[in-house]
């Protein structure tokens, strides 16, 4: 019989998305492990309080890494230094050397580093001389379409330290047009010797079990799917253990957007809860008749009263009931 390998299930980072309330909500589903949404190093040099926000940890959810980005390898190892003088409730710190985002291109910062290998090495240096816990990183395959820098960035990460590596199989370039290219995670994973995560168009049991049982990588990170399918890892998580897998109702659903929008209220105030929980919901109401003039109402609530209760009616409506 195969001996089973310890496979990490992991919600992959993504700017207003992976918040603290998602991430605890997910948590509740199985994750093994999460990521923060970006943090500026240099935001964190300074002082930037609102910057801080983005930090917090809850004693209910998963393994958490945090996630710095920066262009300045001095400045990310002085943070990280900082940082660690006191005790942490992260497991790592993630470097990202990924991001595709114009704003964060330009300042030399995500993708831009897959350009400059040598201050891609330099940055790692820094991270992990001054970390009190493990450095992971975070690529893409490349800057341009054709390009495969991140495998030499892989590689030096594995020989300046770096305890992990997630990579996403698209370019700079492709942003997430096209789809993410599999076999170059493979080949990245068969390259190196430090735990690989696959990252980018993995949906379903099928494509994580390919990564499971036909390539080295150590882990699957789920990002745009996760959205309004909190559930999708302890789904997969049963499928790679050969057991049925569980099913939600339409139902279940709409109450889970309904405890993500209560756990967001409860880190956020009430305008900024509102406006963020609305993009998560319109996945969560997938599936519901009328979706369109659902959402299009959901547009107009300015209040939590408002948004409860027309949340609980639309959860009534299709077979729920929430206790008040």
């Amino acid at each position: 019989m195969k001996k089973q390998k310890k496979f990490i299930l992991a919600l992959a980072p993504m700017a207003g998305y992976t918040d603290l309330a998602f991430r605890r909500l997910a948590s509740q589903y199985e994750l093994d492990w999460s990521t923060t949404e970006m943090v500026s190093a240099k935001a964190l040099f300074y002082g930037d309080k609102k910057t801080k926000s983005l930090m917090k940890v809850a004693p209910d959810e998963a393994k958490v890494s945090l996630q710095l980005f920066g262009e300045d390898p001095k400045i990310m190892g002085k943070v990280i230094g900082d940082l660690s003088q006191n005790p942490l409730p992260y497991e790592s710190f993630d470097i990202n050397m990924g991001c595709p985002a114009p704003k964060i291109v330009k300042s030399g910062a995500g993708s831009a580093l897959l350009n400059d290998l040598e201050r891609g090495k330099r940055m790692m240096e820094e991270a992990v001389k001054n970390s009190s816990i493990p450095i992971s990183i975070k690529v893409r395959k490349g800057f341009l379409e054709g390009e495969t820098t991140g495998l030499a960035m892989a590689k030096a990460a594995q020989e300046m330290g770096i305890s992990w590596i997630t990579v996403h199989g698209r370019s700079r370039e492709a942003y997430y047009s096209g789809h993410s290219d599999w076999d170059f995670i493979g080949e990245v994973a068969e390259e190196i010797n430090i735990p690989v995560i696959a990252n980018g168009d993995i949906k379903t049991p099928e494509d994580a079990h390919f990564f499971y049982e036909k390539t080295r990588c150590q882990g699957i990170a789920i990002g745009r799917e996760a959205v309004g399918k909190p559930y999708i890892f302890k789904q997969l998580k049963e499928s790679l253990k050969g057991n049925p897998i569980s099913e939600y109702s339409l139902s279940e659903r709409i109450q889970m957007g309904r405890e993500q929008l209560v756990m967001t209220l409860e880190d956020k105030d009430e305008r900024l809860a509102i406006l963020e929980m609305r993009k998560h919901f319109i996945h969560y109401f997938r599936g519901i008749p009328d979706a369109k003039k659902i959402r299009d109402r959901l547009m107009t609530l300015k209040t939590k009263e408002e948004v409860l209760e027309f949340v609980e009616e639309i959860y009534r409506k299709n077979g729920g009931n929430i206790d008040k």
